[in-house]
């Protein structure tokens, strides 16, 4: 089971009676989970869910970099907004 998502190529992968999700990123590098799902739909599930926690992750930390180097913001602020993102999405 495959899928095309955002334009990112995201499948599956069975480990024994278990599956993991695993995405091919423009790069050529594949990223695979570390977590075992019960069904090939919930492991897809999760892989679409990573992607997008990925996406809002890099983007407000761009985004909350900027603010920062133009001194709208301060460094720690900025850290407390980053670790606020990283709970929220449950990211890395």
């Amino acid at each position: 089971m495959s899928d095309n998502y955002y334009g990112l190529k995201i499948g599956v992968v069975a480990v024994g009676n278990r599956w993991r999700w695993q995405v091919l990123l423009p790069i050529g590098v594949t990223v695979t989970s570390n977590q075992h799902y019960l069904t090939c739909e919930q492991a897809l599930s999760q892989g679409k869910f990573w992607i997008n926690a990925e996406g809002v992750f890099s983007a407000l930390d761009l985004w909350l970099f900027e603010l920062c180097n133009r001194g709208e913001i301060q460094q720690q602020e900025y850290g407390r907004l980053m670790q606020s993102v990283l709970h929220v999405t449950r990211h890395r």
